[in-house]
């Protein structure tokens, strides 16, 4: 069922419906006068799925940092397992 959107032409409210498809008109919620309309209610914008180029480069270098602090916490945590494996020296 869609969801279409009614504008009361008596009182001027506008809500919306799920109603079978091709409903034109329905009762008023509001003062319940019958043959609200089917209102136009223009579709959402087109998400933007693709960053600019200045967001991008911002992006790209904020992974490059974590992958080197990533890298770098490794290590360290690599020669404390070493060193303890090892035992004093």
């Amino acid at each position: 069922m869609p969801l279409y959107e009614f504008e009361c032409g008596r009182c001027g409210a506008r809500f919306e419906d799920l109603v079978g498809v091709g409903t034109e008109s329905v009762d008023c919620r509001e003062c319940g006068a019958e043959g609200a309309r089917r209102a136009y209610s223009p579709p959402a914008p087109e998400p933007r799925i693709v960053k600019t180029g200045g967001a991008l480069r911002r992006q790209e270098a904020r992974n490059a940092e974590l992958r080197s602090r990533t890298k770098r916490d490794f290590k360290v945590a690599r020669r404390h397992a070493e060193a303890r494996r090892n035992g004093p020296s």
